[in-house]
């Protein structure tokens, strides 16, 4: 028939678990919700967020985390008593030991048809779910394109100063449209805000604001872009009560929380926005890419009761509540039983000591069960006795379980193989990067070593300039001592002027003090240039 039988009974298992396991989830948040009263609503967004997002990951994880049963359990832990499943090892609750586990068989005669059956069914219901929700989508492209540009002014003054008190880098476009009665969320990309034209001279300034503010901050949150998970669960769940509940409580918990963010910005009285809501009515039903009003009288009932009771609890309970359910409630798991030492295993090899070329044998290894031993010859199956004797497999269970175990070692050589070349390409991509570093070493160790030759060099021509500059500085001492002898002497010959020459004498000596202290600054300054020229050679040493 050209269909992977196999694919789509892989398939027919993920959903069939990630339902089961949806159930567990589904109470959790629901029973968090209705004994915790003051969960906020921005918490319980979330939670089921989270409950829609397992349903997308039981679908598409491809190997579910197998649990040990609890020793407080004994059937599920001796795995007594438990129904066999054709998809035991997706199930989160089929839990086979021992023989039973040989005895369950994958499939048998009927399986690939009721399996082509449930998957025809499932995709026609995809593509009927898409009908709706194709034309809401057109519909709201036209809505957008029949709408105008808004130029009112206090709605413009209202919609810029919200913008800025909201911190929005980027507004959203504000238009006017005669086909809504409440305003709406266009998007999510590019997102377009709508409001009602003909209740738009009828509202107030305080309205219009707890209006627009309402909208800006649902795209504050990015409601629009996350809100493809619920939709995109109910759409691949269609069939899941439990998918249409999940969509249905967290738009209300979206709105809630929207309400709460809208009111905690101490701009609106409780009773003010609530008359609003009131006032507005009902909406169309929320989908992926649109956030409006409320869609019924019961949904717009239990928004104003939660806003009516908006009393948040700790946000560290909530942030502790949503990090459990993430942790224990998001990735598919099976359990296992806890006293199965080893799982039954089948070891499938070429016989090269067979009487015959093409045959293979399959051994079977299982806990607390001797080994069977089976034979493989083109299109028939042998089981092997103790002692050798070949009798024909006539049961079609048994032939549907051994040529599942064929198919499994052969996938499993083709993965062996294709892991020893990845292990091949990933050593060779490390030996190159090994290479290129060691290179990168040399490079940066043979910059160093020039950098630091250099920086001696500096150093050597510091300290040279140093030498000159105390040499220069003794030479000009000794000069001035010179002159003011030289002073001296005159003013002892000079006749009749002994206070003159005392004087001058005076102010000679003075010179030569000066002298002698500007040239011991001088040698003060080139012992500090030369150690200043050191530190520098062993920083540049030390780099290198």
């Amino acid at each position: 028939m050209g269909i992977d039988a196999d694919w789509v009974s892989e398939l027919i298992a993920r959903l069939a678990a990630a339902s089961l396991q949806s159930l567990l989830l589904v109470a959790l948040v629901a029973a968090a919700c209705r004994w915790l009263p003051r969960l906020s609503a921005a918490a319980r967004c979330r939670l089921w967020w989270l409950a829609a997002l397992q349903l997308l990951i039981g679908l598409c994880w491809p190997t579910p985390l197998a649990l040990s049963a609890p020793s407080w359990w004994p059937a599920l832990a001796a795995g007594d008593g438990l129904p066999a499943a054709p998809w035991p090892e997706r199930l989160p609750f089929a839990i086979a030991a021992g023989e039973a586990a040989n005895a369950a068989p994958h499939a048998g005669p009927d399986l690939p048809v009721w399996s082509l059956v449930l998957a025809g069914l499932w995709l026609a219901g995809c593509l009927a779910m898409l009908a709706p929700q194709a034309r809401a989508w057109r519909a709201a492209r036209r809505r957008l394109a029949d709408s105008q540009r808004c130029e009112h002014p206090a709605a413009l003054q209202i919609w810029h100063r919200l913008g800025v008190a909201l911190d929005l880098r980027r507004m959203p476009a504000l238009r006017l449209s005669a086909q809504i009665e409440s305003p709406q969320l266009l998007g999510p990309w590019p997102a377009t805000v709508l409001l009602p034209q003909a209740r738009l001279a009828g509202m107030s300034a305080a309205e219009l604001e707890m209006a627009l503010h309402h909208e800006l901050e649902h795209l504050r949150r990015g409601d629009l872009w996350w809100g493809w998970v619920p939709a995109a669960a109910q759409w691949l769940f269609f069939f899941h009560p439990l998918a249409h509940l999940i969509a249905r409580e967290y738009a209300l918990a979206r709105e809630a929380a929207v309400d709460a963010a809208v009111l905690d910005s101490r701009r609106y009285a409780a009773q003010d926005y609530g008359r609003l809501l009131v006032r507005l009515g009902v909406g169309p039903r929320p989908q992926a890419g649109l956030a409006s009003a409320s869609p019924t009288y019961l949904i717009l009932k239990r928004r104003l009761t939660m806003l009516h009771n908006a009393v948040p609890t700790s946000r560290l309970l909530a942030l502790c509540l949503t990090a459990a359910v993430a942790a224990l409630g998001l990735a598919p798991y099976r359990i296992a039983a806890a006293d199965i030492a080893q799982p039954v295993q089948a070891k499938v090899d070429p016989d090269r000591a067979g009487e015959s070329a093409g045959e293979t044998h399959i051994t079977e290894r299982g806990a607390g069960v001797p080994d069977q031993r089976w034979a493989v010859r083109g299109e028939r199956y042998y089981r092997i006795g103790d002692d050798g004797a070949y009798r024909e497999v006539v049961d079609p269970a048994t032939r549907e379980r051994l040529q599942r175990m064929m198919r499994e070692s052969r996938q499993a050589e083709i993965a062996g193989e294709r892991a020893r070349r990845e292990a091949a390409v990933a050593a060779s991509e490390a030996e190159r990067h090994a290479r290129a570093a060691r290179i990168e070493g040399e490079r940066a160790a043979e910059q160093g070593r020039r950098e630091a030759e250099r920086g001696q060099r500096v150093a050597e021509r510091a300290q040279a300039i140093a030498r000159q500059h105390a040499t220069r500085a003794e030479e000009q001492a000794h000069r001035a001592a010179r002159e003011a002898a030289r002073a001296e002497q005159q003013a002892r010959r000079a006749a009749g002027g002994q206070v003159e020459a005392e004087r001058i004498a005076e102010q000679a000596r003075g010179a030569a003090a000066q002298a002698m202290r500007e040239a011991a600054a001088a040698t003060r300054e080139a012992e500090q240039a030369a150690r200043e020229a050191a530190q520098a050679a062993r920083e540049f040493s030390r780099e290198g």
